[in-house]
C-alpha cells in the first residue's frame, strides 16, 4: 500500500475553477525570468501575484547576510496576499526560479476580487495550510534524518506526471544547494542522500529537475523510516 502524504499547499485546492479563473484574468499580465526579484524582505509594497507557471523561491535574509529559504511556491500559488491583507511589510524576499507567468494585482483590485467573490474563507483555509506545511517542515529539520527530509521535500513540491499513478515531476529548478538549504542540510549530505535515491531507482536527475520514479517507496521512506541501512544517514 502506498503510504500517505501531504498534497503541494495551492490556493487552486482551497477555490472554484470560477473564482480561479477570474483570478487569472484579473490584473496586468507580467512574464519574469530566472533570478528576477518579485519583493524584497521588509518593503512595503503592497501588490500580489497569482502565478500561472513556473517557480519561485521564498527566502529571508538575516542581520549577518545568511539567507535561509523557506518554501518554493509554483503555479496555483498567491503571493503578497498577507500583506495586502494586513498591510504590514514583506515578511520575506521572493526570487524566480523558473520563469514565471503571473497576474500583478494591486491591492485595491486583489481586495475588491476578494469582497466580490467572498474569498476570504479560501484564503483563510490556504493561509492555515501554508502555515502547517511551515511548522511540519521546521519539525522534519529538527527531528529527522536527511534522507527522510529529503524524501518528505520531493514529494511534497512533485508534480503528478503522465508517466504513471506511480511517478511525478519535480522541475521547479532547485539546485542541489537550494534542496539543501530547503531542508536545512548540508549539501554533501543531500549529495550523498541524491545519489543513493538515484541508485536504487528511487528518482532520475537533470540539471534542476528530479523525476520521481517511485512515490510508493519514496512515502514509506519519508512518513514510515527507512528499511534498510541504506538510507539511514543524518
Amino acid at each position: 500500500m502506498t503510504a500517505a502524504y501531504p498534497v503541494r499547499v495551492s490556493f487552486t485546492n482551497h477555490v472554484t475553477a470560477a473564482d480561479w479563473q477570474a483570478l487569472q484574468q484579473a490584473g496586468q499580465p507580467v512574464q519574469l525570468g530566472r533570478k528576477h526579484g518579485l519583493f524584497l524582505q521588509d518593503e512595503q509594497s503592497r501588490d500580489v501575484f497569482v502565478l500561472l507557471h513556473g517557480a519561485v523561491k521564498v527566502y529571508r535574509t538575516e542581520a549577518n547576510g545568511s539567507e535561509t529559504m523557506l518554501t518554493v511556491r509554483s503555479t496555483g500559488d498567491l503571493l503578497g496576499d498577507i500583506a495586502a491583507l494586513d498591510g504590514t511589510p514583506r515578511s520575506a524576499s521572493v526570487s524566480v526560479l523558473r520563469p514565471v507567468t503571473a497576474r500583478k494585482l494591486t491591492t485595491e483590485q486583489f481586495l475588491k476580487l476578494v469582497d466580490d467573490r467572498d474569498l476570504h474563507p479560501a484564503l483563510r483555509r490556504y493561509t492555515n495550510a501554508r502555515l502547517r506545511e511551515s511548522d511540519e517542515q521546521r519539525v522534519e529539520i529538527a527531528s529527522l534524518p536527511v534522507p527522510q527530509r529529503l524524501a518528505r521535500a520531493l514529494l511534497r513540491l512533485a508534480k503528478a506526471t503522465p508517466d504513471g499513478p506511480n511517478q511525478a515531476s519535480l522541475d521547479l529548478g532547485l539546485s542541489q544547494d537550494g534542496l539543501a538549504q530547503l531542508i536545512g542540510a548540508s549539501r554533501n549530505a543531500v549529495v550523498t542522500a541524491i545519489t543513493r535515491f538515484r541508485d536504487d531507482r528511487l528518482i532520475a536527475t537533470a540539471p534542476r529537475r528530479f523525476v520521481l520514479l517511485d512515490l510508493s517507496r519514496l512515502a514509506r521512506i519519508g512518513y514510515s523510516g527507512p528499511r534498510s541501512g541504506s538510507h539511514s544517514s543524518t
